[in-house]
């Protein structure tokens, strides 16, 4: 989800870490912490699971990634907060978030997807913006799926974002930093198998 996953000079804590999303599922999550008096006071975690994914084109042989992430649908448990979460992520100006990876060749995809842990760059639009981003990620394989999973740690000045106030901001306030997570499933990413995402080296190998 979530991620050195940088924007501008964002984050990177450590090796690949799972994320708090299921194997199995498909969905994005965002998990950031209140502070009251300087003093953690909770976790607030809001899911997305309507988003979608898809492999393009590019001309050259080149393929690019991207997942559209609706701003309406996150769900925290609070419809207040959500709708806060909307408008901080400029719902008004665009209704998804979209993340396009670096174009790559279908050949060095494979590859990628073979080390089974490694960064992915890319931009992050919100709104009218668009923001570098590099995703540690961690690829699983097993014959019944093939999935992506991670979590980026973030601040929000990385996405020139102001960090929301919890209960008008009188005793409460979200700390600076915040974590993305993600679990994706090839299979439900359009176009997967232009670039083997879910392949095997046998596959590879017939190819060539």
């Amino acid at each position: 989800m979530l991620i050195s996953f940088l924007f501008a000079q964002s984050l990177a804590w450590g090796a690949t870490q799972k994320s708090l999303l299921e194997d199995g599922s498909h969905c994005v999550a965002y998990k950031a912490e209140k502070v009251t008096f300087f003093f953690a006071s909770g976790t607030v975690i809001g899911r997305n699971c309507d988003i979608s994914a898809q492999v393009l084109p590019e001309v050259g042989g080149l393929y690019h990634i991207e997942v559209n992430v609706p701003v309406s649908s996150f769900q925290s448990g609070d419809a207040g907060r959500d709708e806060d979460v909307r408008k901080l992520l400029k719902g008004d100006t665009r209704s998804d978030l979209v993340f396009r990876t670096k174009a790559l060749t279908a050949e060095k995809w494979h590859d990628l997807f073979a080390t089974k842990d490694f960064d992915l760059e890319g931009e992050l639009q919100i709104g009218e913006k668009t923001f570098p981003l590099k995703i540690p990620l961690r690829y699983s394989q097993t014959t019944d799926s093939a999935e992506v999973d991670g979590v980026v740690h973030v601040r929000f000045q990385d996405f020139n974002l102001t960090p929301p106030k919890v209960g008008g901001g009188i005793l409460a306030k979200s700390k600076p930093e915040f974590e993305l997570h993600f679990h994706l499933l090839a299979s439900r990413i359009l176009g997967a198998d232009s670039i083997r995402l879910g392949g095997t080296d046998t596959d590879k190998g017939n190819k060539e």
